[in-house]
């Protein structure tokens, strides 16, 4: 017997498309013509038999190279709110569909960060904004990731854009608060039934007004709420609905001691932009006495099903009840392809388990909670991962000798315990390995992506998910329920937002409603295997020093927050705070992030769980080539198998041997190739026109999320919106996971093991070229760069005529010159000598060039963060990927910024080339961003990008070389030595020689002036006199990180002057060494030449432009600086350096846990 079957609704869109290929005019009935006609008919047949389209036929065919995918069907199928089970006495409205929208303008004058948001005034009649909103979505959608403003054009041309809703208009993105309005009418069928509005979840401070008269306030951005509306609407007549939102950033309050507390709510993570509805909205009618609310509480050791039973009486009289219920198998009716599995449909089977009912009393206006305990005689079969059985409990309550309400809840027969280090389900121990996501976006609002997810995972040999730092939609329990996929539930408060404001009372309000409220949602899910209440609070003590006293209440605070957890839900022991161990002993299980390597564990009588592990979001290839060497550095998939190998040995000597969780960091986000969904052209970069386009008509009241387009390059799964590609295409990270989690024990894989060390190259030979001649602008970048790297450079004469090496700056070609520099190169090659022509621009003169090259040069746009080696040469054998990899240099990092061609190039060897990945797209920027990038980058078509080409030419040696040498740091400078060291020549020391001296600088100091109060405004001057400032030697300040303090100073602010002598001759390139800790300005002889805010951990290097060297002249000079403090350590040191770069020099920015990993011991 199958009772209260559901079923998708028929896809009219589909029947009327079907219908229409039938009768069009057929083509002639060839091959392809018959084929036509067979898919025709098919369609036909399945439309007019009410079945789901099968998925051969469900999405559109496969886009051409020129356009972008289509999807016919639901982006978000989703169920009604109101279950068949139900309905006979409860009813629904979604309310969701096309609202109006007007965003309100933040009042001239207010302040931000104060704790005291604008006041949001009345909507204003005739300002409704031309353009619907299509509810549920936040009305700054296309804001959530990397918005508009990114691709081709821009500054940053390989992000992926986030505009989910072309239809919406770019000022909405900007939008802090505003009004969103929709009118309805009460069915005319629910007259006795209460009135209630159920939004799923809105983010910001919302108000509900009905008819113009308030019905409610909400602050959550991610739980539902419901409000009884029952006396504001007219039953006869239209409604107005009216939702005020004010984005939660405009509730922020910065603490005066502690100025990165500032948010006094859970703002979770990647989800802190978004305003608005954006979840369902249902207008329910439900009986005066009613289910409120249903726990149920499955005791297997015991064989006894227990249900905790709040009955609600909005009644004006006492009501005596019965209460009792019905068990049935949860039957599901899903289809088993990409496209019908996550779509709904399921039915209840016979009777399992009757509950036997109870009586109570319930007061008018009042709750009481009736507990109903029944034996369940072996009947109800567990759930497990491996056999996720459900059940549907069917409650009735019955007053009056009728039958009032029905109330359905699912569940699962399981039970869960801790015994010393394990975690048991159903008594027995079971392990869990599972997966997050740091970013969350539109396209994950679906149970199609939820079921590519865990259907990735099980496929890894995973059984477990965290939500990450966000309450997700409830569709993520309902498929994890269906799949067996076990759920760490993890509330918003996430402490490495470095954001939360633990000094508000109303924050720590906020934090316990919060909490509570997931608790209540999720605890009958059995997929929920315990609570995360947090996630790396510790970076909220890390990042804001303060009392042990203070630390402690803030402690003992979150310790509370989990007990609440434990109190609401004694079902599950397993209550974590992600990431911040045991919260000094008071917790049951202990819980670690870690960067990549095994680490070491502590022994401990508790659950140990290790919920993030890896370098995936962080790690620079240096950083992971401890694993595979050079090729962490090659591409993106050389990156991942050095993932690959950190994540096997992890959970081979880690995670199954010791643990009773374990996640690495994102195997969706990083183990899987990002998709390119919709976009086919690698000659371009991806545009608006490019991605998955939703071809059903928008329709008024459906569940869920009716997406416009996904764009390309945003996700890694692709549950059948683009025919064209696959669910997923893995990476080594996926395939090692999938071999160290193989049954049994670990399989062998490609990534089970370190491969040996390169062997270094053999020493070339010792350098004899002891005189390099030069053609070209010797005031040009190229001389200045080779002199002061120590390139033996000779002034032209007859040193210059029997040198073996001539080095041609071809971006400085002149034309008058060329017969001269064609004589000089051939007599160079004749000799058996070396000739280096320097191409360094895609600008720079091609035809005098052509003029003295064996063939034609052509000069491409390929620019480059890193090179390439190309086999073995003399030349470039001393070089490996490290030494060839730039991304994380100077703030030009580019060391390629045109690259050669021709028929010049294919005469010779090219020996170095541009790469074809740029980690500067990477390193330290965002996961919405970062990964995208990359991979786009690799994908697209490039112009050629040769970067060194050795050609044989009348005996000697001819090197084109296109290396920049504008970038004048360290690396660079290293590069150019040794390159030119290679060919023979003999180096000299670097010619530098520092004109302020900083701290770190041996034997040498500046003689400062400084003060502590505020001088007259010409304090910069070379004029001013500071005869009466104190005298001191740098650094000023206390310990900081990098610091070399030797004067002390403690108050807000410190100036500082030096003087110092510039030379007559050039002293080459000028560049600042800083470090300030906070807030900086540099000025020389009254020019501002730098200024920066925040501070540093290390020395940083700036070179100066040709614009700034105007402030510099020969004899006395002035350096004036400002410094001023803001909260937490202070140090200020500036030196002035000429000619090569000085040692160090990135300047390390504070750590930031979201950019740069966990805190590495």
């Amino acid at each position: 017997m199958v009772l209260n079957e559901t079923r998708p609704r028929v896809n009219k869109l589909a029947w009327m498309r079907a219908a229409r290929l039938l009768f069009e005019r057929p083509p002639s009935l060839g091959s392809t013509g018959m084929h036509r006609l067979t898919i025709r008919w098919v369609l036909l047949t399945v439309a007019l038999s009410g079945g789901r389209i099968p998925a051969v036929f469900a999405a559109e065919p496969a886009a051409s190279a020129t356009e972008p995918a289509r999807f016919a069907r639901d982006f978000a199928p989703s169920e009604g709110w109101v279950k068949p089970p139900e309905r006979d006495h409860r009813k629904e409205l979604c309310l969701n569909g096309l609202w109006r929208f007007q965003p309100t303008r933040i009042p001239p004058g207010w302040a931000r960060n104060r704790g005291t948001p604008p006041d949001l005034p009345p909507p204003a009649a005739g300002a409704w904004d031309a353009v619907a909103i299509k509810i549920p979505s936040p009305w700054n959608v296309n804001a959530w990731g990397c918005g508009r403003r990114v691709g081709a054009g821009t500054d940053r041309p390989y992000w992926p854009d986030s505009v989910y809703y072309p239809s919406y208009p770019e000022s909405w993105d900007s939008a802090e608060m505003g009004w969103l309005r929709r009118t309805f009418r009460v069915p005319a069928d629910w007259a006795g039934l209460r009135v209630v509005l159920h939004f799923e979840a809105v983010a910001g401070h919302c108000q509900v007004l009905v008819n113009g008269k308030p019905a409610g306030e909400h602050f959550d951005k991610f739980l539902p709420f419901e409000l009884d509306v029952t006396g504001l609407v007219d039953r006869a007549g239209e409604n107005e609905l009216l939702v005020g939102v004010r984005h939660h950033r405009l509730f922020n309050k910065q603490s005066a001691r502690h100025p990165k507390f500032l948010a006094p709510y859970p703002p979770g993570s990647n989800l802190e932009p978004i305003a608005g509805i954006w979840q369902d909205v249902f207008l329910l009618g439900l009986p005066d006495v009613r289910v409120d609310d249903v726990f149920i509480l499955p005791q297997v050791d015991r064989d006894t099903l227990e249900v905790e039973v709040t009955v609600r009486n909005d009644s004006d009289r006492p009501q005596a009840v019965f209460v009792g219920g019905e068990v049935r198998p949860w039957i599901n009716r899903a289809g088993k392809d990409v496209l019908s599995a996550p779509e709904p449909a399921w039915a209840l089977g016979g009777a399992a388990l009757a509950v036997a009912p109870k009586e109570a009393t319930v007061e008018p206006g009042k709750t009481a909670m009736i507990r109903l305990r029944q034996t369940a005689g072996g009947t109800l079969s567990p759930w497990t991962p491996d056999t996720p059985n459900l059940y549907g409990l069917v409650l009735s309550v019955s007053a009056g000798g009728r039958v009032v309400d029905r109330r359905y809840e699912r569940f699962g027969w399981r039970q869960l315990a801790i015994r010393g280090k394990d975690l048991l389900l159903n008594g027995r121990r079971i392990q869990i390995v599972g997966d997050l996501c740091h970013p969350f976006g539109p396209y994950m609002m679906s149970r199609r992506f939820v079921w590519a997810w865990y259907t990735m995972i099980k496929d890894a040999g995973g059984n477990a998910v965290r939500p990450h730092a966000n309450v997700y939609p409830r569709c993520y329990l309902d498929l994890a329920d269906e799949m067996g996929v076990m759920v760490l539930d993890e509330t918003a408060i996430f402490g490495s937002s470095i954001q939360l404001n633990f000094e508000e009372p109303a924050a720590w309000e906020r934090f316990e409603a919060h909490t509570d409220g997931l608790v209540r949602r999720d605890r009958n899910h059995p997929s929920v295997f315990g609570w995360s209440f947090g996630n790396e609070l510790f970076a909220i003590f890390l990042y804001n020093p303060m009392p042990p006293d203070e630390a402690d209440g803030y402690y003992a605070k979150l310790a509370a927050l989990g007990r609440r957890a434990r109190a609401l839900d004694p079902t599950r022991p397993f209550i974590t705070c992600d990431g911040d161990e045991d919260l000094r002993g008071t917790l049951p299980v202990w819980s670690k992030h870690y960067g990549h390597g095994v680490p070491k564990l502590p022994d401990i009588d508790k659950p140990r769980v290790v919920g993030e592990s890896g370098g995936t979001y962080y790690a620079t290839p240096g950083q992971l080539a401890v694993f595979n060497g050079g090729r962490a550095y090659e591409s993106y998939r050389g990156r991942n198998e050095a993932l690959a190998i950190d994540v096997y040995e992890n959970i081979v000597a880690m995670a199954r041997p010791s643990l009773a969780y374990y996640s690495a960091s994102e195997t969706v986000w990083f183990g899987l190739e990002h998709l390119g969904l919709g976009w086919r052209d690698a000659s371009r970069l991806p545009t608006i026109r490019d991605g998955v386009f939703f071809t059903q008509p928008f329709e008024e009241g459906k569940p869920g999320m009716q997406l416009e387009r996904i764009p390309p390059f945003v996700a890694t799964l692709n549950p059948g919106w683009d025919p064209a590609l696959p669910l997923y295409k893995p990476l080594p990270m996926f395939e090692a996971m999938k071999a160290a989690m193989a049954k049994g024990g670990p399989a062998p894989c490609p990534w089970d093991r370190r491969p040996p060390p390169v062997a270094a190259p053999a020493a070339p030979p010792a350098p004899t070229l002891q005189e390099v001649a030069f053609i070209g602008d010797r005031a040009g970048m190229l001389f200045k760069r080779l002199w002061s790297w120590g390139a033996p450079l000779v002034e032209d004469g007859p040193a210059a005529a029997t040198a073996a090496m001539l080095v041609v700056d071809g971006d400085r070609l002149a034309d008058t010159a060329l017969s001269e520099t064609k004589k000089r190169v051939e007599h160079v090659l004749s000799r058996r000598g070396t000739v280096l022509v320097s191409v360094r621009s895609k600008d720079a003169p091609v035809e005098p060039l052509n003029q003295i090259l064996p063939a034609a040069l052509q000069v491409t746009a390929r620019e480059a963060t890193a090179l390439t080696r190309r086999g073995m040469h003399p030349w470039t054998a001393p070089f490996g990927a490290a030494d060839l990899y730039f991304a994380e240099d100077s703030p030009d990092r580019r060391i390629l910024k045109c690259g050669l061609a021709g028929p010049v190039v294919k005469q010779g060897t090219v020996l170095l080339e541009a790469s074809n990945t740029d980690w500067s797209l990477f390193n330290g920027v965002g996961e919405n961003a970062k990964c995208a990038a990359v991979v786009l980058y690799e994908q697209l078509a490039k112009p050629e990008g040769a970067a060194l080409v050795e050609v044989p030419c009348r005996g000697g040696r001819l090197a084109l070389c296109a290396i920049d040498c504008a970038g004048d740091s360290p690396a660079v400078a290293s590069l150019w030595r040794r390159l030119l060291a290679s060919m023979g020549v003999a180096m000299r020391e670097p010619r530098a020689r520092w004109l302020v001296p900083t701290a770190r600088v041996e034997g040498r100091r500046a003689a400062w002036r400084y003060t502590l109060e505020a001088p007259p405004a010409d304090w910069m001057r070379p004029a001013f006199d500071d005869a009466a400032w104190k005298a001191g030697e740098a650094g000023f300040g206390g310990e900081v990180p990098g610091g070399r303090p030797r004067t002390p100073w403690t108050t807000p602010d410190i100036w500082l002057r030096c003087r110092f002598e510039m030379p007559a001759d050039d002293p080459g390139d000028l560049r600042l060494s800083v470090h300030h800790d906070e807030d900086v300005e540099v000025y020389v002889n009254g020019e501002l030449l730098f200024r920066e805010p925040a501070h540093l951990v290390d020395y940083k290097d700036v070179p100066l432009t040709a614009a700034q060297h105007k402030a510099f002249r020969t004899g006395t000079n002035v350096l004036a600086v400002h410094c001023r403090q803001t909260a937490g350590g202070q140090y200020i040191d500036v030196g002035i350096a000429a000619g090569a770069a000085p040692p160090g020099g990135k300047g390390r920015k504070e750590h930031d846990l979201l950019l740069d990993g966990p805190v590495q011991k």
